[in-house]
């Protein structure tokens, strides 16, 4: 239990010595550098922190870890979560954590990227995650806005932003398989579909 209790505190202390650096630093793409880097760590502390509360070092309930996920990534953006609501359509659905870090990470770049980039000029809008099984043999993960909408051409596996290239890296881990929709009424749709661990448990929806 000791080990448990300092290995937490080292993950807490980590996102907290990044927020005081980013706000010593005036160049403002170091400053975004920094603080892409302080959400990335505090959503891996996240995911310790529910295993250890779970008790299980093996699985962990992931639609549960979404919602607590989306809920600090909004409140990391301040004005802008009076402004966007974050929606979650989530199946109870348990992932090892084979499968569980990816995911987190992937979600942590496609969310905050829709608050970053979606809703310039204090557009109000929305943001849709998902994560369901979509079949006996695969997995969705969703996130979907409604904002301005990525440039077409852009394509995430050869794309100049960090971010993208992490997700279309960490899809390539999960063994899925990424698209990106542009609907015609506007804003941008990310699905990372992957295949059903054989470890992996459902309990149903909700």
């Amino acid at each position: 239990a000791t080990t448990g209790i300092y290995t937490l505190s080292l993950h807490d202390a980590l996102p907290i010595l990044l927020g005081l650096q980013a706000g010593r630093i005036k160049d403002k793409e170091l400053h975004a550098i920094l603080e892409d880097t302080r959400n990335r760590v505090r959503s891996m502390a996240l995911l310790h922190e529910a295993l250890y509360r779970s008790g299980d070092f093996a699985n962990i309930s992931f639609g549960t870890y979404i919602s607590d996920l989306c809920r600090q990534i909004v409140a990391s953006h301040g004005q802008l979560a009076r402004l966007v609501k974050v929606e979650r359509r989530l199946g109870d659905i348990e992932l090892s954590m084979d499968q569980a870090v990816p995911c987190a990470l992937i979600v942590n770049e496609l969310v905050s990227n829709a608050l970053k980039h979606a809703f310039p000029n204090n557009r109000p809008g929305s943001v849709v995650v998902t994560f369901e099984r979509s079949d006996e043999q695969s997995l969705l993960l969703c996130v979907q806005d409604d904002g301005v909408g990525m440039p077409a051409g852009i394509d995430p596996s050869n794309s100049p932003t960090l971010g993208l290239l992490l997700v279309s890296e960490l899809t390539g881990q999960l063994l899925g398989h990424l698209t990106v929709e542009r609907p015609s009424e506007g804003g941008t749709d990310f699905r990372v579909s992957f295949p059903v661990s054989a470890n992996m448990n459902q309990k149903g929806a909700r």
